[in-house]
């Protein structure tokens, strides 16, 4: 009879799922509620494996900040490349920056609505926005700040606002019609009769978010025009 080998988890692998566990963890409960046996159980590692590689709850909630913030910079790291090196002149340019809104709403809004990570890291990122930590700041720092910043490029690019600060007032209303169909989805599933936002719902949802982003960058002669 031959010897029985048991494989055991690596290192990586607990790190790996108690990350994973503490994302709904912390995101259904919170961060006070939430407690290391919670976290331990879910992801069905040893309780001491916390502390052994995080250093405790408060560092296992900065390395599910930071892993939730590298997966969003995933999303849109190639989006804000193009934007970084984009010169946007003229109508050419105009236009460019049209179709790079475009792409960053449909990138966010299937993130955010359409994935299966997205409603996970959306809770946590929504607390901290109510309630927020010293974590807060890698957030804003690391992914909130980067964004804002080049969507108000594209729409001062796409509509001619030479106000950099109406231009950002403009990029946050943007991401407001994006995070409004998380948080409030019960509503919008049931006010509008929705199946839970199957990929033609999404696709609906979509066309709004674009039709609403070119009426926020129509230049002044494009609104005087639709009036």
């Amino acid at each position: 009879m031959g010897n029985i080998v048991v494989k055991k988890d690596t290192a990586s692998d607990t790190k790996h799922r108690l990350l994973e566990a503490a994302i709904d963890v912390f995101g259904r409960h919170g961060f006070d509620p939430a407690t290391t046996r919670m976290i331990a159980k879910a992801a069905n590692v040893n309780i001491a494996a916390i502390p052994y590689y995080f250093g405790g709850k408060g560092g296992l909630y900065q390395a599910v900040i930071d892993h939730i913030v590298e997966q969003i910079k995933k999303e849109a790291g190639e989006l804000l490349e193009q934007i970084g090196e984009a010169t946007f002149t003229g109508n050419t340019g105009r236009q460019q920056a049209r179709q790079l809104i475009q792409a960053f709403l449909e990138r966010f809004i299937n993130f955010i609505a359409g994935s299966e990570q997205g409603p996970r890291v959306s809770r946590i990122i929504l607390r901290e926005q109510m309630f927020p930590s010293p974590a807060y700041d890698t957030i804003f720092e690391g992914f909130l700040k980067p964004v804002l910043n080049a969507l108000s490029t594209l729409i001062m690019a796409a509509s001619g606002e030479c106000d950099p600060r109406q231009a950002t007032f403009k990029a946050m209303t943007l991401m407001g019609q994006v995070v409004i169909f998380r948080v409030a989805r019960e509503t919008i599933v049931r006010g509008l009769d929705l199946e839970g936002y199957s990929p033609e719902e999404i696709e609906e949802i979509r066309r709004v978010l674009v039709a609403n982003a070119l009426a926020i960058t129509a230049t002044p002669s494009e609104s005087s025009i639709r009036k």
